[in-house]
Formats: C-alpha cells, structure tokens, sequence
C-alpha cells in the first residue's frame, strides 16, 4: 500500500480562548469568532497560494484554526523548513494585523496567542480527526514564537531612533573574484536582546510591525551607506508593499546614486499581482531589481519570468545541497540556465567553503556571496577600509 504524502497544517489559535469572552461577552465573542474564521481564510489564501490548499479552513474547536495543505516542491529544490519559516513569519505578521483590526490593538495586546505550520505524516485530511491528532501537540507552536524580550513601546522607540545598526557583506564576480557591491544588513542595538537579526525581525512579526521595521531598515541603511564609492553597489533589502517609486525617489535623490542601488524583494512575502509595473519607472532610472532567497521563501521561477529582475539569489540551503551529488549539482545547474534564459544574472548566497566556489562557477553563477568571500562588517568600517 502507498503512503499518503504527509499534510502541513496552518495553525492559529488562542492560549486562553475563553478571554475573549471575557473582554467583550459572549454574544460579541461569537460575532468576532466568525470575522476570524474569515480572516484566517484570508491569511491562509495568502501564505499558502504556491501551495496545494486541501479543502478550507476549519474552526474545530472555540479558539483554533486550522488549513490543511500539501507543500509544493519547486524548482529550486524545495526545504520544507524553510517553506515553513517564511509562511510562519508572514503569517504571524498578517495574524498580528487582523487582530488588531478585529479586536481593536487594546485588546488583541491581551490575548496570547500562537501561529505556525506543523507537519501530520498520515496524510490525513477529515478536519475532526486531524484536529484529535492535533490538539495534544498544540505546544509544540510555543517554540516557534516565544515573545520578544522588549515590550511593543520599546520596540517602536527603537524604529523611530537611532538604534539600529548595519552591516556590510561583500557581493563578488566569478569571473576574477572582485568585489562589485555590498548588501546592507540590519542589526538590532549592539549587545541588547534584538541586536540579531532573527531576534529583531521576530519582533517585528510578533508585534504587526514588519512593515514599520522594513521602512526603518530602508531609511537607515541608505542614509548609513550614501558615501559608498563607486564603482560599488549597494543592495538593500524592501519587501514589495515599500517598492513605492515615490517613495524610494525621495530615499535616493541622486540619480548617479540610483544607478548603484539594488532593491532586493525580500523573501518572506507573496509579491502581489501587477507587481512588474510597478517597477518600471525606477528601472527606467537606472535602478536594479533582485529576487531574494530563491528556494527558501515565495519565490519561484514564474516569478523570476515575470519580474524580469536583474539578480536572482539562491538561497543558502540550496547552495549547501551542491556538494550532495550529481542529481543537486544537475538540478541547480539547470536552475541557472532558466535564470539565464530570463535575462538575470544567478547569486549564490552562503559559499563558505574551496569547493562549494568551484561547483557554483561549473554550474554557471554570475556572482556570489558568503563568508569565503568576506563576513558582514560593520558598514562604518567598510566605508572607512574603501576610502582610505
């Protein structure tokens, strides 16, 4: 008999469903019940679109949702882990918005709650038996959010001040190894709770504040890095809701300095329809459009044939699996090609090692990224080692 292929499931659900009758009494706790059941069905549709979804979404249980879904594998060689830490942290960041939104921010502060995928290996798909299987491992979610060490109020204080910090990785050419550019990389306030980057922008999701958090990022690492010399380009990191022209012209006034800017989309958010056209105006000033972290989050090669960007990057996880066989290695060489064909050049991110370097320059990479190459610095330090 053949196994039935194992069944992801969405999670949402509430520590303590029954506060929500307390804060509003039971008769607009069942009202609010069912505008949640709607909105999860939304954050479901959005997360889970590159996926198989298997049937709609469920309320088992006065508190809980659930969406039963197949993951998709994808081109790039898929890594379940990591499919599920970007739908985790995108839905987290839209869950935390649609409380908010229902319950009002007063409210929804008081309510704790969990979110995230877990994998069910039978293959079931009946909501009811799922949810028996489920409920005893309903903790398991507690390790995939833990609250932040900083309450909402510092961390927005943090937005608005000076706190963050970045740093600077080099970007090199295969050809002869030279560096042609930096990514900015955000930092929280050196030696607090938030100074890594995971810690931060876990905050970020758990408070709805991811937005707020990319902007800030945005702001602080072109201001940080506006005395970058040429011919160095700098990327910077901007999910698709900030890839505004308006916005990013006023960010970057000088066109001499837009022509050496790479806005790279981030991975962890679908890329809304129509997305192409707006990229157009920026493009035609001479700015550059990168696909981040191919093979980890949204990303996909009909995107990739849609966007038309000028840099996709493959992810760390599908760069270690070059030294895996022949099968990877083949697989990820006729990734590149399809790269190619779009008129983009392929990055592999996280080339640590003498031999990953030879493998990505036979499987035809244009430029590369990791610590072989050099670890994210300080940005003041980087800018002071180039200008003297």
């Amino acid at each position: 008999m053949n196994r039935r292929r194992p069944v992801h499931l969405l999670v949402l659900r509430f520590c303590e469903p029954r506060r929500l009758a307390d804060l509003h009494g039971r008769r607009i706790a069942s009202v609010l019940l069912r505008d949640l059941t709607v909105g999860f069905g939304l954050i479901a549709k959005s997360v889970l679109r590159r996926h198989v979804a298997l049937g709609g979404p469920h309320c088992p249980a006065f508190g809980t949702w659930i969406a039963p879904f197949a993951m998709r594998n994808r081109e790039f060689g898929m890594d379940e882990a990591d499919q599920s830490a970007a739908i985790t942290e995108t839905g987290m960041d839209l869950a935390r918005r649609m409380l908010d939104d229902e319950l009002g921010r007063a409210s929804a502060m008081r309510l704790d709650y969990r979110f995230g995928v877990l994998k069910h290996e039978s293959g079931e798909t009946d909501p009811l038996r799922i949810f028996r299987w489920l409920r005893p491992r309903l903790p398991a979610l507690d390790a995939a959010w833990a609250p932040p060490a900083v309450s909402r109020q510092a961390f927005r204080a943090l937005l608005r001040g000076t706190g963050l910090d970045f740093h600077l990785q080099p970007i090199v050419s295969l050809d002869r190894l030279r560096v042609r550019g930096f990514e900015a990389l955000a930092r929280g306030p050196a030696g607090g709770p938030l100074e890594r980057a995971d810690r931060l922008f876990a905050a970020a999701s758990y408070y709805g504040l991811h937005r707020e958090l990319d902007l800030a990022c945005l702001r602080g690492a072109l201001r940080r890095t506006s005395r970058l010399p040429a011919p160095y380009w700098l990327s910077v990191n901007i999910g698709p809701e900030l890839f505004e022209p308006a916005l990013l012209r006023r960010l970057v006034r000088r066109p001499e300095l837009m022509r050496r800017r790479v806005f790279e989309l981030t991975e962890h958010a679908p890329i809304p329809q129509g997305f192409a056209a707006r990229t157009r105006p920026l493009l035609r000033q001479g700015a550059r459009l990168a696909l981040d972290d191919a093979g980890c989050g949204f990303v996909d090669m009909g995107m990739v044939e849609s966007i038309s960007p000028h840099i996709v990057k493959l992810c760390v996880t599908v760069i270690r699996r070059i030294e895996s066989g022949p099968d990877s290695l083949a697989a990820i060489r006729r990734t590149v090609r399809r790269i190619r064909k779009a008129g983009a050049s392929a990055l592999a991110e996280g080339v640590e090692t003498e031999a990953q370097l030879r493998l990505v320059r036979r499987c035809g990479f244009a430029l590369a990224q990791g610590y072989l190459f050099g670890k994210p610095r300080p940005a003041a330090d980087v800018l002071a080692g180039l200008a003297a």
